[in-house]
């Protein structure tokens, strides 16, 4: 079981962390429906997670699971996009964290593409340092740009598998066409077919992994989490479940 440096009642923190964004945000650059971020239901652990000058705020689904899968959102969603999925990971055997980049969700602070992949470094290394956590096998799972930012921070951390949904090879300074070499762990790339976009990006991807890597396309043109909520959601889901799955071990 997962144990955390700093957790408060999720209430609690979801109203601290509201009134922080609320007040970092007033210039206009945070989510503009940062104001209705309210913590999920059930048995969830709060965090605050350190990075750089910021406090990124998460949700912990299935803290007495051992392998954890960090969920990174796309853009301009938050972390509640995610909560579905993240629930059923959990259901599944797996702790999920949701977290919100900086500016986005109640995640204080001014977006900044150019800090992605140091705010999801920053929520690994928050993992690695806990007790009992140096060891814990750590997925990354991302959709559009969290998917991106994924692949570009696995190329610098030792994680057990990468699952990337609809991640432009591309996004904002953030090259995972660059980094996609360099990453030794097992990936999982998806799309679909009518996302043009996205498919194109994926060929890409494909290419420039220099080696073979899992991927699969599907039916329409949903992007990102939109995947995990349309008529092929529960393909969709099982699939990157069965991936997890085989790496875990």
């Amino acid at each position: 079981m997962f144990r955390y440096f700093y957790s408060l009642p999720a209430l609690a923190l979801g109203a601290l962390l509201l009134a922080v964004a609320s007040s970092a945000c007033g210039d206009g650059t945070g989510t503009p429906n940062s104001i209705t971020i309210v913590p999920p239901d059930g048995d969830v652990v709060s965090v605050g997670i350190v990075a750089g000058e910021q406090v990124l705020n998460g949700w912990l689904y299935g803290n007495e699971n051992d392998v954890l899968v960090i969920l990174s959102h796309m853009r301009p969603n938050d972390q509640t996009a995610w909560e579905s999925f993240a629930m059923e990971l959990a259901e599944n055997g797996y702790a999920a964290l949701t977290f919100d980049f900086r500016g986005y969700g109640i995640s204080p602070g001014n977006q900044d593409f150019a800090k992605l992949d140091e705010d999801l470094a920053a929520v690994i290394s928050y993992l690695r340092a806990v007790p009992e956590g140096a060891n814990r096998r750590i997925f990354l799972v991302g959709a559009s740009m969290g998917g991106t930012t994924s692949l570009v921070v696995a190329a610098d951390e030792n994680v057990a598998g990468v699952v990337a949904v609809s991640a432009p090879a591309e996004f904002q300074g953030q090259d995972a066409a660059e980094a996609i070499e360099k990453v030794l762990a097992p990936m999982y790339l998806i799309a679909a077919e009518e996302d043009t976009a996205a498919m194109v990006s994926l060929e890409e991807l494909l290419e420039s992994a220099g080696r073979p890597v899992a991927s699969d396309t599907f039916a329409g043109g949903e992007h990102g989490t939109a995947l995990l909520e349309g008529s092929q959601a529960d393909d969709v889901g099982a699939k990157i479940i069965r991936f997890l799955d085989e790496n875990a071990d």
